[in-house]
Formats: structure tokens, sequence, C-alpha cells
């Protein structure tokens, strides 16, 4: 028994505690925090928030601050006493495995209290995660779903567009496009190599395919563009985006990666496990960056017109004059 529970409070420590946690000096630690909040940032630049809907997300995110500073302080008590089980615990490892019973009883409660408290934290966030949702244009949410974490801003906050627009498929509809002018003798010879440049820019962006992976996907390409190929213009034009969306390689790992994030999320709810919205504006950081956009669209003033009754107006060249 006794061993089983050292085994269970060895494999805790060395799970919960990041592998870089002792070399990680505060600049690196700063870096991270601001990495983050212009990935959050990010995210929020994409979403067109009005002015009342950042309002309402202050409000709940306050909330969510005040509960984090009470498990937090609940956590700091049971962090102290635990600190010191597990230096007791150490002391008695050094001398080698056998464990009196009391220091490995005492060492796993401590860190199954420690695992208790953060998943009652995490069923409470929960109902904090719906308060946002409810907040949130069903358009936003489709933003949210379709974030990646980033650095540098999406290409398509360059442009900016309405929040839940479709995504631009410009540059698969003109390769369509010219795939439909080219003749028939032309696309015969060329078809192979055009879909293998394809394929090549997909697997230097997303790694190696394997064989039937890829055998799969050229056949369903080769039949997009043979029947692209066939249809009038007027229906190619009417359908040009469903087709371009079908023109897209289909990346296998993060179609699985998806189904498993997606059965994860189900699986856990109960738990109070969170979905994307729930990861992103639940965080700590979040509440800040809220506040700070809040704050400069209260105090962006647009330039007033110009008056014209105040411009003179330039005088008339005198024809008469030579």
């Amino acid at each position: 028994m006794i061993k089983k529970l050292l085994i269970f409070v060895t494999l805790a420590i060395l799970i919960t505690a990041p592998a870089w946690a002792e070399d990680q000096d505060p600049l690196e630690q700063k870096i991270s925090k601001v990495r983050e909040e212009i990935s959050l940032t990010n995210l929020i630049n994409g979403l067109n928030l009005t002015e009342s809907q950042l309002s309402g997300l202050i409000n709940v995110l306050s909330e969510v601050q005040d509960m984090r500073k009470s498990y937090r302080e609940k956590h700091r008590a049971l962090a102290e006493e635990m600190l010191k089980s597990f230096e007791d615990l150490k002391k008695n490892l050094e001398n080698g495995p056998k464990l009196p019973p009391e220091v490995a009883t005492q060492a796993g409660g401590y860190n199954e209290q420690a695992k208790e408290l953060g998943e009652e934290f995490k069923k409470k966030l929960a109902p904090y995660q719906e308060k946002v949702e409810n907040v949130l244009t069903e358009a936003q949410k489709i933003v949210i779903d379709e974030f990646k974490p980033c650095l540098l801003p999406p290409k398509s906050q360059k442009n900016p567009v309405r929040v839940g627009q479709a995504k631009s498929n410009e540059q698969a509809i003109e390769h369509l496009r010219k795939l439909r002018e080219i003749s028939q003798d032309v696309y015969e010879q060329k078809r192979d190599n055009i879909l293998n440049r394809f394929f090549s820019k997909f697997e230097d962006k997303k790694g190696k395919m394997n064989d039937e992976e890829k055998a799969k996907e050229k056949k369903r390409l080769f039949e997009l563009v043979d029947r692209v190929r066939s249809i009038s213009p007027e229906e190619f034009e009417l359908n040009k985006d469903e087709l371009a969306e079908e023109f897209i390689i289909k990346d296998r790992a993060e179609e699985l990666e998806s189904q498993l994030k997606d059965i994860l999320e189900y699986r856990h709810k109960d738990k109070g496990g969170l979905n994307k919205i729930g990861r992103f504006f639940l965080k700590p950081e979040m509440l800040g960056i809220l506040e700070t956009r809040l704050n400069t669209l209260k105090n962006f003033k647009p330039s007033e017109p110009a008056n014209l009754d105040n411009i003179k107006s330039t005088p008339e060249p005198d024809k008469k004059k030579k």
C-alpha cells in the first residue's frame, strides 16, 4: 500500500511541475506572459466587440477574478503545508525507498487535496463560460472556434471584414479558374505536375503525408477538377466558394486533433471542462485586455467634418485680362 502511494505521489509531482520550472528566469516568464497577451489581443482584434459587449464581458471576468483570488488564498494556505510535507518526503527518500507510513500518507493526502481544489475551481468556472457565451454573437463564436494562438495578426485581420463572414477563398478560386481555362490536352499533360506542386507546398508547411493518404487526396482532387472543368461558367460562378473549399487538401492530422478535442470536451464537461471560448476568455490576462480595449473605444474621437462655410473659395481668374 505504501509503495503504491509513493509511486502516486512521485508521479503527481513529476506531472504537475514543468520540466523547465527550475531554470525559467523572470525574463522568460515575462516574455511568456506578454506572448500570451499578444495572442489574446489578436483574438479580440478579430471580434469587433461593441462597448456594450466589452462592458458585459468585463463584469463577468471581474467576478471570475474575485473567485480566482479566493481560490488562490486557499491554495496558498494548503501549499505551505504541502511544501513542508514534500520536503519531509524528499529527505526520507534520500535515505532509500523505504518510507515511514505517516510520511507517505501525509504527502499523498496533501497532493490529493490540491488536486481536488483544482477540480473544484474548474467546476466553478463553467457558469462563467456560459455567461461569456451569452454576450457573444454566433458569428463571433465561429471566429473564436477557428482562431489559433499566434504572435502576429492573422492575414484576414489586415483587410478587416465583417466578423463571421466566410473565409476568403480567392486564391483557390483563382487556381480553379486557371484550370478551367487551359485546353484539355495541356491539362492532361500537366495535371500531375500541377497537383504535385500543390502537395509539395502543403507538405512543406504541414509535414509529410503517407502514400495512402496522398493517393486518396489526389484521387479526390482529380475528380473535383474534372467536375469543375465540365460545368458551365454560370454554374462555376454560382458555386465557386463551395468548390474552393473542396479544393483545399484535407489534413487528416488536423481532423483527428479536432475530433479528439471534441471528445475530450464532451467527456470533461461534467468536471468543469472548458471549451475554446472558456479557455481563451477565462484566462487571467483577458480582463486587462478587455479593459484596455473599452478605454480605447470610449476615448476614441472621430475627426470632425470640415466646416465648408469657413473654406475660402479660390477666385475665378479674370478672363478679360490678358
